[in-house]
């Protein structure tokens, strides 16, 4: 099994169908707590994207059960060999899949304030900002310790050797933390 990224830019809202056939893909647990919102379609549409990356990379027809790690990470506990990562923006998806841990994270850029891009990042560029957003999410989800867990780390994210920033769509930033040896190749992006 080889690591690989998708990722799916947003352009319309779904329709019925659309929605229906892609709230199919959510694991039975998260069908149960999914609550239809402003965020909806790119849910659904990132466990889309993540079974499209299934079928492509393992030929798999179906997403298997999913359970969630004691600090809250999602994996397959049948399938302890292959692991993945979501994550989802207003108007775009991506979902990495691996032999090995991976974390995937995408942002669109949006106003930021200052105060809280100097604390956070110690940088007063918007641009800057969301590179190391996405780099400290990437690696906190590849972790299993999330953004906060990454953000008292106190490593640069930046400087992790399994990291990469991967190009998407103008207006938006994608990173993805890998365990070294895994590292993705192009990132296969798609339009809804």
């Amino acid at each position: 099994m080889r690591t690989a990224l998708f990722a799916a830019r947003l352009t319309r809202a779904l329709s019925a169908d659309e929605q229906m056939l892609l709230f199919s893909c959510l694991p039975p647990e998260r069908q149960a707590r999914f609550r239809r919102g402003a965020a909806r379609d790119e849910i659904l549409c990132a466990y889309g994207l993540l079974c499209a990356a299934l079928y492509a990379v393992l030929d798999w027809r179906e997403l298997p059960p999913v359970a969630l790690s004691d600090r809250g990470k999602p994996y397959f506990p049948d399938f302890p060999g292959v692991c993945f990562s979501l994550s989802h923006t207003d108007g775009a998806v991506m979902a990495g899949v691996s032999p090995a841990p991976i974390g995937v994270d995408i942002e669109r850029g949006r106003p930021v304030r200052p105060r809280l891009m100097e604390r956070v990042a110690g940088t007063g560029s918007p641009d800057a900002f969301f590179r190391y957003w996405v780099a400290l999410e990437a690696v906190g989800k590849r972790d299993g310790a999330g953004v906060i867990g990454a953000l008292h780390g106190g490593g640069a994210p930046l400087s992790d050797t399994g990291y990469s920033a991967p190009d998407v769509w103008p207006g938006y930033y994608a990173g993805v933390a890998c365990s070294p040896g895994h590292a993705p190749g192009e990132t296969r992006l798609y339009t809804v």
